[in-house]
């Protein structure tokens, strides 16, 4: 992913900071010395009424705040491994062709509630310079920004989990399956006979005529006795026990005189 993709999602919040810059900028020349946020027509009151560099100094702050949150999030959204993050439909996301496509989705939404937040301080400074007198100054037209800001936010907070990661074809190609044979069944080769002795190399056999197969000898289990009948020791180490006495074999015919 080259620098320009990367800094791509960031578009929105350069655009909106150098909006409530620019607001804030002509804020502070077009402002009085006390700035009335808020007319209550009934009684002719101000509610919110603070001085001009106190109000700049405060959308200043604001401006910082949001900015600092959004970098230290997109910070940890980009270092952050895949296993560790929490994004509906999982299995799909968190694959490692997907994990990319996740990333960038998670920037771009991020980026948007940042230039969402940005605008809304830039709107409420506009609204404090034309609202100062005239038929602007109401009190429904501050609170009509500010409820239209939070809607925006509660919308933002169901969609993106819901309809936000919606698994789609073009955000990274799944793992393929493992391919298969063409009859279904893989098919191993089985050990190839040896040509016993005689046999000619490269000769088939004639038809009809079964391979012989070479049957290893199999090994007695029955020890075999050694001379004078002592048993050999096996392999497995010596034998246990006092050694067994001299016993002669008893021969045929009986005695002899």
């Amino acid at each position: 992913m080259n620098l320009v993709a990367r800094l791509r999602p960031a578009l929105p919040v350069a655009v909106a900071l150098a909006g409530v810059l620019a607001a804030l900028a002509v804020a502070s020349r077009l402002l009085p010395r006390r700035v009335v946020l808020v007319h209550l027509s009934e009684t002719g009151g101000t509610a919110f009424a603070a001085s001009r560099s106190d109000l700049g100094l405060l959308g200043l702050l604001l401006v910082v705040g949001i900015v600092l949150v959004w970098l230290v999030a997109a910070a940890f959204l980009a270092v952050t491994p895949a296993r560790h993050l929490l994004v509906p439909h999982a299995a799909f996301w968190k694959q490692p062709a997907n994990r990319a496509e996740m990333r960038r989705r998670y920037a771009r939404y991020l980026a948007v509630a940042t230039s969402a937040s940005l605008w809304f301080v830039a709107v409420l400074f506009v609204l404090a310079i034309v609202s100062q007198e005239g038929p602007l100054a109401v009190w429904w037209l501050p609170a009509v920004i500010s409820t239209a800001y939070v809607l925006f936010v509660l919308v933002g907070v169901v969609w993106v989990p819901t309809a936000g990661f919606t698994p789609s074809s073009s955000a990274g190609a799944t793992a393929q399956a493992p391919a298969r044979t063409s009859g279904g069944t893989a098919t191993t080769p089985g050990p190839r006979s040896r040509p016993g002795p005689g046999t000619t190399p490269g000769a088939r056999p004639a038809s009809g005529a079964s391979r012989p197969a070479a049957v290893p000898p199999v090994a007695s289990s029955t020890p075999r006795r050694g001379p004078g009948g002592a048993t050999p020791p096996s392999s497995d180490g010596p034998r246990q026990g006092p050694p067994r006495p001299y016993q002669p074999r008893p021969r045929s015919g009986g005695p002899r005189g």
